[in-house]
């Protein structure tokens, strides 16, 4: 208890593959991890300093154990690993932490919040309108137009979302996403098209600093499920400047000023629009992995400090490598998985960097509906995309996941 009490503690929200690697950074910057989690077996426990069985989305639970063990284990400092900002906020708020404001992270969790907000301060992002049930939904739709995008308000990875071409998918669509929502309520969005971006940042002392920004790319039609990334984004320089430009005055419109915010954007004819902004940084493998990889930025590293009063130093937020990083999901045949093959060798080809197989044998695949149906994704780098596209595919051939449909097992 001892080393306990000189040492500055940090809790990480999440403790699941993806907090992984901000677990192992902040030990290295010599903090005591406090990990939490719902699953009392998620991975980031074995390597955490103390593991706090919770689940993340309760956040005054949090707020309540560490004002109960602040003194215990030296809380300093909260970082959200997943899409938890109301969570972390409950905590540095409840602790007197370093942090944005309840108001400030529930406007960044809920995109009603979100949408209204920037609709007033005339931030370009795409019209919508929360609505409660099918008579408001089709009222919100004559004003959208279709297609339309119906959405979950409070959820990620894609859950409760997709496209809708037809009045006739209304319906279940709406029911998916009030059934994704904590609100009960659902989002009716325009559609818009272009190419779609991640942006991330993080603000400290007023200035914005930046961690680059990847195309995201996308499959499975109504159902946005982004199928991976590619880090940096090939976008010229003078575009990426209207990017952050729009997702700084995005973040300033929320109140976000203090630590990181990452933004999903789209490119349209009409220039950028940014389509949500939660305060937290990216998951998806991309500050964990793909940004050190690809900059030698260190975002994870800056939010540690950043939360625990740690030094921020100047090599978090300097780039220092110049390559090509793609992480990207393969997406087997819906059905029970007979055999997986293939991942060792995969792992020993030139620029494969990491493989994350999130399913076993004798496991079901759902049909692909969101994000959180991805069940395996490969990351590799090259000296430039088309090097790094050739190495993830050399893999993405070697990885074999073999499985029989439904009907043939059921």
């Amino acid at each position: 208890m001892g080393d306990m009490m000189t040492k500055k503690a940090v809790m990480i929200l999440g403790a699941g593959v993806m907090q992984l690697p901000m677990i192992r950074k902040a030990k290295d910057m010599g903090l005591f991890v406090i990990a939490s989690d719902r699953n009392a077996d998620a991975e980031g426990f074995k390597e955490a300093d103390f593991a706090l069985t919770l689940d993340i989305k309760s956040a005054w639970a949090h707020a309540e154990w560490a004002a109960h063990n602040k003194k215990r284990f030296n809380i300093s400092g909260v970082v959200a690993g997943a899409d938890v900002a109301i969570t972390a906020a409950a905590v540095s708020n409840a602790l007197g932490l370093p942090g944005i404001s309840m108001e400030t992270a529930e406007r960044s969790n809920n995109k009603s919040l979100m949408k209204t907000q920037w609709l007033a301060d005339g931030i370009p992002t795409p019209w919508a309108e929360e609505v409660s049930n099918i008579e408001e939904a089709r009222a919100a739709l004559k004003k959208t137009g279709l297609p339309c995008m119906v959405k979950a308000i409070d959820n990620a990875a894609s859950r409760g979302s997709r496209r809708i071409d037809s009045i006739d998918e209304l319906e279940d669509a709406l029911r998916d996403a009030k059934n994704h929502s904590t609100t009960g309520t659902a989002l009716i969005e325009e559609f818009v098209e272009g190419d779609e971006q991640s942006v991330e940042l993080i603000v400290w002392n007023g200035k914005h600093y930046r961690f680059g920004i990847v195309d995201r790319h996308f499959g499975f039609g109504a159902f946005p499920i982004e199928t991976g990334h590619t880090n940096p984004s090939a976008f010229s320089p003078a575009v990426q400047e209207e990017l952050y430009k729009v997702v700084q005055d995005a973040a300033t419109s929320l109140g976000i000023d203090f630590g990181p915010y990452k933004a999903d954007t789209i490119m349209t004819r009409k220039g950028p629009m940014v389509l949500e902004l939660p305060a937290r940084l990216s998951g998806g493998f991309h500050s964990q992995y793909t940004t050190p990889s690809a900059t030698g930025l260190e975002p994870q590293k800056m939010a540690l400090a950043l939360a625990t009063g740690l030094e921020v130093k100047e090599k978090y937020y300097t780039p220092s490598k110049d390559r090509v990083t793609i992480c990207k999901a393969v997406f087997p045949a819906p059905g029970l998985i007979r055999s997986i093959t293939g991942v060792k060798e995969a792992k020993a080809l030139p620029g494969v960097e990491e493989i994350f197989m999130m399913v076993g044998e004798g496991e079901v695949i759902q049909p692909y509906r969101n994000c959180g149906h991805r069940v395996c994704y490969i990351i590799a780098s090259g000296e430039d995309r088309t090097q790094a596209e050739g190495n993830w595919q050399k893999a993405a051939d070697t990885v074999l996941i073999d499985t029989v449909s439904e009907k043939k097992y059921a």
